[in-house]
C-alpha cells in the first residue's frame, strides 16, 4: 500500500506499508515500510493523517495488526509513534545483506 499527502498541488509526504501474510494463522499484518513529511510541513497533522488512512485501508482489507520500525537513536520517530498511541515492543532486529558478513562484520569496501 502506498499514500502520498498533496498540499498546494505538491507532494509533501507519502507512506508505504506491505501486507504479509502470516504461516501461523490464516491472515495478514502489515508492515510500515517508510513514513515521510517534508520538514516544513511536519507538525501539521499530515503524519498522523498518512497513518490513519493507512489503518483504515488495512482495516478494510481485514488487517488489524501492523507495526513499525524505529532506531532508538530516532527519538523524533519515538515520540511520533507514541502520540500515535503506538506501543513499542523490545526485539533484537538482523539484517542480511551483501555488505555485511556473518557475525556483525562489514565486508571491507573497495
Amino acid at each position: 500500500m502506498a499514500f502520498a499527502a498533496v498540499a498546494e498541488g505538491h507532494v509533501v509526504g507519502g507512506i508505504t506499508a506491505f501486507l504479509l501474510p502470516l504461516t501461523r494463522l490464516e491472515q495478514r499484518e502489515m508492515f510500515v515500510y517508510d513514513i515521510a513529511v517534508r520538514v516544513e510541513w511536519q507538525r501539521k497533522g499530515i503524519g498522523r493523517a498518512l497513518v490513519n488512512t493507512l489503518r483504515q485501508a488495512a482495516s478494510a482489507e481485514g488487517i488489524a495488526e501492523g507495526f513499525v520500525l524505529a532506531d532508538n537513536e530516532d527519538t523524533h520517530a519515538l515520540d511520533f509513534y507514541r502520540a500515535l498511541g503506538a506501543s513499542a515492543t523490545p526485539v533484537t532486529s538482523f539484517s542480511f545483506g551483501n555488505s555485511r558478513k556473518p557475525g556483525g562484520h562489514r565486508s571491507p569496501q573497495p
